[in-house]
């Protein structure tokens, strides 16, 4: 009688978490793909830097998330609610390769982020489009190494693999970062508030020294909202990770936990939980950073006023 019961719990529950990661599988698409064909048109042309490389890495990767990966686990929970167990290897092994593509390029963005404020110069000189693809591709190319480990490497070792390199190792990178960045820019904008006041009480200020401040402020704004939302991005992506990789740490070092119920609800539960980070990333594009948002007003929104002036940017900065 407990087993029939806890057969029928554990059914609903993956027919629920199915049908809930169909719908998550509508919105990625949807979002994802409003924000890549955005991207594609650029109607002001702003997109043409290394951070947009990075961004649109990312969008594919949520995107084919969406359309395959949301698609995949959805029908398979169904599936398995229904006592239809028709899961392929193949089909498993295609879903993770997009969710680690997700996390190594969102690493990626996390690194890029640091270099950016820690080192200007050498990032406006050496860091370039070409680099950053060539950097998304190998993001790419680790999440299908590391997925097709599966099919050669014994499970308990496998197991580990899965545990410390898509999420151990990647989240301590995008904490580290993040840390570092933020106290270098804390650095720097005290620094630059020092040298203003010592300018200001020298009561001695050259027109060309003026220009220059001005848009040395202005590059110093445009990095600090581009971190604020580099971070919030990092942030909602490692609140959407934790619990699943901690139902996973616990399934791996508890073993009699996998068959209770809070288990099978707490750890299918996580999985569309996981999802909903490629649902959120488009959003927060397109409401913290004002490129997207423009861009999207001047595709699908009213037209600017000619009449008003186009703001300026200053040269050799990441105008995402």
């Amino acid at each position: 009688m407990n087993s029939s019961a806890n057969q029928d719990f554990k059914s609903r529950i993956f027919i629920i978490t199915g049908a809930i990661l169909l719908l998550f599988a509508v919105l990625i698409t949807i979002s994802n793909g409003l924000l890549l064909f955005v991207i594609y048109k650029d109607p002001l042309k702003t997109f043409r830097n290394p951070t947009a490389v990075v961004v649109i890495s990312l969008g594919v990767a949520d995107f084919l998330t969406g359309c395959l990966t949301a698609v995949d686990v959805g029908i398979s929970h169904i599936l398995e609610g229904l006592d239809i167990q028709k899961v392929l290897l193949q089909a498993k092994i295609i879903s993770q390769i997009t969710v680690r593509g997700s996390v190594y390029i969102l690493t990626m963005f996390a690194v890029e982020r640091f270099v950016a404020v820690a080192f200007p110069y050498t990032y406006r000189v050496s860091i370039t489009v070409r680099k950053t693809v060539i950097g998304c591709a190998l993001c790419w190319v680790l999440a299908i190494v590391t997925s097709c480990l599966e099919l050669v490497v014994d499970r308990d070792l496998y197991d580990v693999i899965f545990f410390y390199i898509t999420f151990v190792l990647p989240l301590a990178t995008m904490c580290f970062t993040y840390c570092a960045t933020c106290c270098l820019m804390k650095i720097k904008a005290e620094r630059v508030f020092r040298q203003r006041g010592n300018r200001e009480r020298g009561n001695h200020r050259e027109r060309g020294s003026t220009r220059k401040e001005k848009m040395s402020k202005q590059s110093a704004l445009m990095q600090k909202q581009l971190m604020k939302t580099a971070s919030l991005i990092i942030i909602v992506f490692a609140l959407s990770l934790v619990p699943f990789w901690s139902f996973t740490a616990i399934r791996r070092y508890c073993k009699g936990c996998a068959d209770k119920k809070w288990f099978i609800a707490g750890y299918r539960f996580s999985i569309p939980f996981l999802y909903s980070n490629s649902a959120l990333d488009p959003l927060l594009y397109a409401w913290r950073m004002r490129p997207y948002r423009r861009s999207f007003q001047a595709l699908f929104g009213k037209k600017q006023n000619r009449g008003t002036k186009p703001e300026l940017t200053p040269p050799n900065v990441s105008s995402v």
